[in-house]
């Protein structure tokens, strides 16, 4: 299938590991692949690979290509559980090294925050685990403030850590020595502060020329992947929330001096009210954490033997995915609501002299979310929802079954 008005070509497939895959290729060059968790991330990516590519789709347009790609995406998971059903399996392959998923990293990142108010709460949300009222009295940062963060990253090699350095930059003058082996810049931009527009988006062209000039892209990014993020930030202060945030995208991705559109610049719209910004922050750093299909491929098994709707790992202190089941589920909604959760649960125990979490499981009239906790160098979160009549899960062969998973789980990450 054709992108209308270009030379690239939209694919969807099972491949020799049973995956479905989503290719865009160029001259039969692949440009873009991902064994995508649900459609939306199809969606997502098809999006941010047109903006990258300045191909421009009237909305009606672009909605044809995705109702077509969604029909092709249904139907090869149906073929999948037909495959399955049948007992066929096909036969294992030697591996291919994927520049898209095994890719080399660096064990040190330098991440520059920078622009205007909220960048403080956003950090401390997401890595401190703080709810959002709880940053109402965060002082205005000055100078730098630097975070040492360490994450899991998973790819078909193997599994390691990387570490990030968050260099918070309050009021100060900014240098080219600030920029200096800088890997990654996120820029916010306070949407609710309209009378400072102009001043903003100065600031924001003028840091990502020094980013250019005195920065370090890391080596291990492909060429349709950015290193320069935009928080449309505070954006659950506007009730027409989805046309302004178009309309912002466009203000600040014209440079004001070249009058030239940046589309290297990725752009999200976010909150620390909504899992927003869960969804955001899982899209910047996920160029560091490599996902395995592997993995993925083990959590849909898990979904199958035990009847769950939907199922996926996530690590604690960020609430980032480790891996996930295929679902039509929102999982960036997921891991927000999910994280919410826990954080508030965390800070009612002591209340009745109760301590470390274990497990926790919200029955509903129409499903039940069950969640546990195992940990491994980290804490992960295993997440499972199922329907409320399923009772195979409490059975000792669900149990036998949910345990070897979760060992399986400790041995890879």
């Amino acid at each position: 299938m054709k992108i209308p008005g270009s030379f690239f070509e939209l694919d969807l497939e099972i491949n020799n590991s049973n995956m479905i895959e989503f290719r865009i290729t160029k001259n039969k060059e692949i440009k873009y692949r991902i064994n995508p968790m649900d459609f939306s991330e199809i969606e997502y990516d098809l999006q941010s690979f047109l903006e990258d590519k300045g191909i421009f789709l009237p909305k009606n347009r672009f909605k044809l290509v995705l109702e077509s790609l969604e029909v092709l995406y249904l139907d090869l998971i149906q073929n999948q559980q037909k495959m399955k059903e049948r007992g066929y399996i096909k036969p294992e392959e030697p591996e291919e090294p994927d520049p898209f998923s095994a890719r080399p990293f660096a064990p040190i990142q330098k991440v520059l925050l920078m622009g205007g108010e909220g960048k403080t709460s956003i950090y401390q949300v997401i890595f401190e685990g703080k709810l959002p009222h709880e940053t109402n009295t965060i002082k205005p940062t000055r100078g730098i403030e630097k975070h040492e963060i360490s994450l899991p990253t998973l790819s078909n090699t193997g599994s390691s850590q990387q570490k990030l350095i968050l260099w918070d930059f309050g009021s100060k003058k900014l240098t080219q020595s600030d920029f200096k082996n800088g890997t990654l810049l996120l820029f916010v931009v306070d949407a609710y502060d309209v009378n400072n527009y102009e001043k903003i988006r100065e600031k924001l062209h003028e840091t990502i020329s020094m980013m250019k000039m005195n920065g370090s892209r890391p080596k291990f990014l492909t060429r349709d992947q950015s290193n320069i993020f935009c928080f449309i930030h505070k954006m659950d202060r506007f009730t027409n929330a989805g046309d302004q945030y178009n309309s912002l995208v466009e203000y600040f991705r014209l440079n004001p001096k070249t009058k030239e559109k940046s589309y290297e610049i990725k752009f999200f719209a976010t909150s620390i009210f909504d899992s927003s910004i869960y969804s955001a922050w899982a899209k910047v750093i996920e160029i560091l954490m490599p996902k395995s299909s592997k993995l993925n491929a083990l959590s849909n098994k898990l979904k199958e033997d035990l009847g769950l709707y939907a199922m996926m790992i996530i690590e604690k202190s960020t609430g980032l995915p480790i891996c996930s089941s295929k679902t039509l589920l929102d999982d960036t909604s997921l891991i927000g609501s999910t994280n919410r959760i826990l954080i508030i649960t965390d800070k009612v125990l002591p209340e009745y002299e109760l301590s470390s979490l274990d497990s926790l499981k919200i029955e509903t009239a129409n499903g039940i979310l069950e969640i546990r906790i195992f940990e491994q160098h980290y804490f992960y979160v295993l997440i499972m929802i199922y329907p409320p009549h399923e009772r195979k899960i409490s059975t000792p062969e669900g149990e036998r079954i949910l345990q070897e998973f979760i060992n399986t789980m400790r041995k890879s990450i």
